[in-house]
């Protein structure tokens, strides 16, 4: 039997990842849930307003959150219940889809940063309640950068880090992502909602768990 030709890909030195749907849910799924049984209207209906009018501006941060829920909710035909339900969805909903832990044995290999279309107002306290925060870095979030995925801008700060692009690890559960990630040179895998991934990163590190 011939003996196992070693690996040619080059080694990680460093770790990013996305937020939402990889070290975190994604809300907005429940928010768009929560507003149709509230409203009575479909979500393929709420999806549609989202992604044509207010995708961009508020994940870019151009809007504000409270402008976002006031123009959700009037869309839904539900204008005015925006408060406190809105908070109480959103940090019921954003929790960790795998372990601090795991985080934590990859930032004590390479250094673990993020890249996530996200709000900040939204995910940083979630990331320092586990402990995370201080453990990531760098942190671009988009609601802080103005830099969308997959607009190779977005990806151009991974790029400017300094670390060989084919030396960088990116996930992500967006395969456009994962396109516009490896079309900018950096290795890039795209998570699975089974959370197979996780191994996949402890192998590229060189972990053994």
């Amino acid at each position: 039997m011939p003996s196992p030709q070693p690996s040619t890909a080059a080694p990680i030195e460093r770790l990013v990842l996305d937020l939402g749907g990889v070290v975190l849910t994604s809300a907005m799924p429940q928010i768009v849930a929560e507003l149709a049984e509230r409203s009575g209207r479909g979500e393929q209906f709420l999806w549609r307003y989202f992604n044509d009018r207010l995708f961009h501006p508020f994940w870019s941060g151009a809007m504000d959150v409270a402008t976002f829920w006031a123009a959700f909710t009037e869309h839904a035909g539900v204008p005015g219940i925006e408060g406190r339900w809105q908070r109480e969805l959103v940090a019921s909903t954003l929790t960790l889809r795998l372990p601090a832990e795991t985080v934590r044995r990859w930032a004590g290999r390479v250094p673990v940063g993020v890249l996530s279309n996200q709000r900040a107002e939204w995910v940083r306290p979630v990331l320092e309640r586990e402990g995370l925060l201080a453990l990531l870095a760098p942190v671009f979030i988009s609601s802080e950068t103005g830099l969308l995925k997959p607009d190779p801008a977005a990806f151009a700060q991974l790029t400017a880090l300094g670390t060989d692009p084919a030396r960088i690890l990116y996930v992500d559960d967006r395969p456009q992502a994962v396109r516009a990630a490896q079309a900018m040179g950096i290795t890039a895998i795209q998570a699975d909602p089974a959370g197979a991934w996780a191994a996949r990163v402890d192998a590229r590190l060189g972990i053994a768990v």
